[in-house]
This record gives C-alpha cells, sequence and structure tokens, in this order.
C-alpha cells in the first residue's frame, strides 16, 4: 500500500513515494485537530465570562465598557472566572495560529517548496506547541508570566526548562509512557541533535548561519539557495519526527480544551487510540509494540466485547 487513501494521490506527486502515508497520516492529525478546534469555538467557552459580566454590569446599570473587568475579576472570589477568561482564550487563539501554519507548511512539502514549508513548520512546533504544554502542565506558572513582563519571562527558556514543561505536560496525557520529554526538546529545539529539526529551521530561515557545528554555512554556498530540488534528504527528516511530535500535539491540544470545557471522554478515547493504533501500524517496524502495550493498559476498560463483554487484546495487525 502506497497510500492511506486520505488525500488524492495528484497532490502527492511531489512528495516520495515512500512517504506518502506520512504524509496522509499527518494530515489527518491536523483535519482532527482543527474539527475538535471548531467544536471548541463553537461551544463560545471564550466568551461565557465575559458575557456573564457584561449582563450583570448592565442590570445594575452600569457602562460594561467602562469597567476593567479583568482588574475585577482578579479578586480572589472571582479568581476562577478570571483564570477561565484567560485560559479558554489561550488555548483558542494558539491552537488556531498553530495549526494555520502546520496547514500551510504541510501544503508547501506537497509542493516541495522546502524552504517555505520548514519556515512555516518552526514557529507552531517551538513556540505555540511548547506554549500549550506549559500551560497545560504547570497552569500557574504559565498564566502568572503571562500576566507581567512576558517579554521576558516567557522567552529564553533553558533546555532544562522546556524538558520540564514537556515533562509536567506529558504527565497529563492518557498515553505518557508513550512520550518522552527529552526526546521532544531534542528533536524541536537541539542545534546537535542528529534527527533534530533546528538545523533546518535555521537555515530555512536565514541565508547564513553560524551558531553549531551543524549550522555553519559551508563556503560558497547560501542556505537553501543552491539546494538541490529533486533531493529527498529533507523529507526523511521530516517523516522521521513530525507524525511523533504531531500525535503528541493532538493529545496535548486535547488536555488543553477540556481546562475549560467539558469534554466527550468517548470521543476523545476514541482519537487517541486510533491515531496511536494507526501510527504504530503504518510506521512502527517488526515487533515494535510499546504504543499497543501503552494502550492495552490505558483502554483496558473499554476494550470488552459488544457481545459477551469478554476483555479483547490489541495486537499490532
Amino acid at each position: 500500500m502506497t497510500n492511506i487513501g486520505l488525500i488524492d494521490p495528484d497532490r502527492l506527486a511531489w512528495i516520495p513515494l515512500k512517504f506518502w502515508k506520512h504524509h496522509e497520516f499527518c494530515f489527518f492529525l491536523h483535519d482532527q485537530m482543527a474539527a475538535y478546534l471548531t467544536e471548541y469555538e463553537e461551544t463560545g467557552a471564550h466568551h461565557w465570562v465575559i458575557n456573564q459580566f457584561d449582563r450583570i454590569a448592565k442590570e445594575n446599570g452600569h457602562d460594561p465598557r467602562k469597567i476593567d473587568a479583568l482588574a475585577l475579576l482578579r479578586k480572589d472570589d472571582l479568581e476562577p472566572f478570571y483564570r477561565h477568561h484567560l485560559v479558554s482564550h489561550i488555548v483558542l487563539g494558539l491552537t488556531a495560529d498553530m495549526l494555520h501554519f502546520v496547514f500551510e507548511s504541510l501544503n508547501c512539502f506537497e509542493k516541495r517548496k522546502l524552504s517555505v514549508a520548514y519556515a512555516l513548520l518552526r514557529k507552531p512546533l517551538k513556540e505555540n506547541l511548547l506554549f500549550l504544554s506549559w500551560l497545560l502542565g504547570s497552569e500557574n506558572d504559565f498564566l502568572a508570566r503571562f500576566e507581567k513582563d512576558n517579554y521576558m519571562t516567557l522567552n529564553g527558556i533553558t533546555p532544562d526548562r522546556r524538558a520540564h514543561i514537556f515533562s509536567a505536560a506529558i504527565s497529563r496525557l492518557a498515553t505518557k509512557d508513550a512520550f518522552n520529554s527529552d526526546l521532544l526538546e531534542h528533536l524541536i529545539f537541539s542545534k546537535e541533535h542528529p534527527r533534530g529539526f533546528e538545523p533546518i529551521w535555521q537555515r530555512a530561515t536565514h541565508l547564513i548561519t553560524s551558531q553549531g557545528s551543524n549550522l555553519k554555512t559551508e563556503d560558497l554556498n547560501i542556505n537553501f539557495i543552491f539546494h538541490d530540488p529533486n533531493s529527498d534528504e529533507l523529507y526523511e527528516t521530516l517523516y522521521a519526527n513530525l507524525p511523533y511530535i504531531l500525535i503528541y500535539m493532538v493529545q496535548t491540544t486535547l488536555e488543553c480544551f477540556a481546562r475549560t470545557v467539558p469534554t466527550r471522554a468517548q470521543a476523545n478515547t476514541h482519537l487517541i487510540l486510533s491515531t496511536m493504533g494507526a501510527y504504530e501500524s503504518l510506521f512502527l517496524p517488526g515487533n515494535e509494540r510499546g504504543i499497543t502495550k501503552e494502550l492495552q493498559k490505558q483502554f483496558k476498560s473499554f476494550l470488552k466485547c459488544m457481545q459477551c463483554s469478554a476483555p479483547l487484546k490489541l495486537t499490532k495487525d
């Protein structure tokens, strides 16, 4: 099987044949997140607090436009509403922005616009995903930094701190054993890791680079300007990393949505089960069954025969 059948093969013509399934899977993950984002926005959760605030103000003869709503909501007895207001807006904004960039990046990879594609992929993974992970794993810390001097407090994060942010977020996911915080930090941020995105992102964004042994622009070269458009090397790195990172993104996004809106447990479970099962079946070689074992452990209570209620066992096949 060369493709999954989710995307017209004509769109995949410029992508190496062996990565058609990878690309379709990545687009599927994007589309699932986009669908959940649409549902989240349609709930109006980000308007709940301010709408109620405006209603109460008008009922008491006040013009809500002349009242500093956030200052009032910061009071101790209203603090949960203040937090809901901030978190709901942050999650909606960060997720929408993140998916816009991922979508355009994947489209550019279909056209072999590799410099543009990698440049577009940099921001959503290095910044949006990190902030969503931070909000999920350490909400109090993130909001405290967001409220004051965020140009400093949410900037210049060290590698150890990033690994801690990912670790705290992973601890809140349904399949926490499937992800590794150090690996995520290396794949997304490291200038030295052999599989890392950062050296490619830097070269895609800057014509001349110098920091790190993997980033020095060669003599008689300008980054990406003379890159062979027929070379498949950059697709190798892309699809070795992106499906794994996007699966993490899916679960992180779901948990962030759940912070402010009641979730549909069965729908979330189905999405996590299907995406991780598909990832293993499509891409993991031989007898690597780590994800299957993790799913078996996490969803044991759900895995029962519809006819006799006997326990079911997941296999890679």
